[in-house]
């Protein structure tokens, strides 16, 4: 295991057992955590274990689905004295679990997210309404895990790409390189059209570049091999763009992430840094519009969920700031994590942990609820009963 792990092995070895971890972690803090191998602390102490050779089976069912318990929120970084990234020993886990057994029934989907979203986005709407059908979610649950009751988007029909060449949108000097992602190119073009033209009416413009997935899910997965591929085809594509004077947007977090953290550490080209230092999260720009006075909002009093990337990447007091700025009244802001952590919560052995939390998050809440998460987003809104609003959606 020390072998497998390679540096993550030293870093789990630092560990010192205090159980910060414990108190942010969202699948340490449900009823069903009720033993210590179920914690965040767990974790990594049987991470250590194995590493000193007091594990047999460290690829048995049981120690991985324990394993699959972290689905990378990254608070644990946040809090621990002694700075150990354990989503990071976790992914590493997973790597050498793929090497040693293979590919999982529920990460096959994961692996193949991209390509089943631009697929479905060519179909016509009756034959995806199929997959929501109640003999559809039930097939989907027997094929991949994916719970009957979890919330699945439906799609618009047809990409971002075939939306915005048919869009005319004037050229400006303030130009973006906008990287949309799967879920917005492929799932949900309508929220990113309303996004650009938002924009457009403020003087910036977007162009597409030739993209592939972010790689979140290879990445939370522990698909290294994968990952580095995806992640070289997008620097190579947007770093051609950041020569020509156009800066990197990005409309979601983990694209964010991936972009402006994850690559350079995967890749460690200067090329992975160039894209990395020109990455502008829309939230920000959003704040420099709203502090320039020339966003109007739709509504006027929401309630704020951080989510967990909003928070590890510090954009939470960012879409706060640029909510009130503009005129919002942020009456509450919830920092508990809803559970849902990219698909983790989609899977029916994790739905019943990703409805504890997402309703304790939304306990007591009325009205207008803003959230910076394509997944967020979808999760509340099958618990909450109040509208939800992506935090670029509040505005007109």
């Amino acid at each position: 295991m020390r072998e497998l792990l390679g540096a993550e092995a030293s870093i789990a070895e630092r560990c010192v057992r205090c159980g910060f971890c414990n108190s942010v972690c969202p699948t340490s803090l449900v009823s069903s955590a009720y033993k210590p191998s179920r914690t965040s602390r767990g974790r990594i102490v049987l991470i250590q274990s194995a590493i000193e050779g007091n594990v047999n089976e460290v690829f048995d069912e049981g120690f991985a689905e324990l394993m699959e318990l972290c689905f990378g929120c990254n608070r644990c970084v946040k809090v621990c004295p002694a700075g150990i990234p354990i989503p990071d020993a976790v992914r590493r886990y997973w790597d050498a679990y793929h090497r040693a057994v293979g590919v999982r029934k529920n990460e096959r989907l994961a692996l193949r997210y991209d390509r089943y979203a631009a697929l479905l986005s060519r179909l016509p709407r009756p034959v995806t309404g199929v997959l929501t059908s109640s003999l559809g979610r039930h097939v989907l649950e027997r094929v991949s895990g994916i719970s009957r009751e979890a919330p699945l988007p439906s799609f618009d029909g047809g990409s971002l790409d075939e939306r915005l060449r048919r869009l005319s949108l004037p050229r400006t000097t303030k130009r973006f390189a906008f990287f949309a992602d799967t879920f917005y190119r492929y799932v949900r073009p309508s929220a990113a059209l309303r996004l650009v033209e938002l924009l457009s009416r403020h003087e910036i413009s977007v162009s597409l570049p030739p993209q592939h997935d972010s790689g979140i899910l290879l990445y939370e997965y522990g698909f290294y091999d994968r990952l580095r591929r995806v992640a070289d085809l997008n620097v190579r594509s947007l770093v051609g763009r950041v020569n020509e004077g156009e800066r990197v947007l990005t409309c979601s977090p983990a694209a964010t992430l991936m972009l402006r953290s994850v690559y350079q550490k995967i890749l460690n080209t200067r090329q992975a840094e160039l894209v990395a230092e020109n990455v502008v999260d829309v939230n920000e720009l959003l704040l420099e519009l709203a502090e320039s006075g020339s966003l109007r909002p739709k509504v006027e009093e929401v309630s704020l969920h951080s989510s967990c990337l909003s928070q590890y990447l510090g954009l939470t007091e960012k879409i706060a700031l640029a909510l009130r700025a503009s005129g919002v009244s942020v009456r509450e802001l919830r920092t508990d994590c809803c559970g849902m952590g990219g698909m983790w919560g989609l899977f029916a052995k994790n739905r019943a942990d990703a409805v504890e939390l997402c309703s304790k998050l939304t306990r007591g809440l009325r009205g207008h609820l803003v959230t910076y998460s394509e997944t967020c987003s979808l999760h509340i809104q099958s618990v909450y009963a109040g509208p939800v609003l992506l935090s670029f959606d509040v505005y007109n």
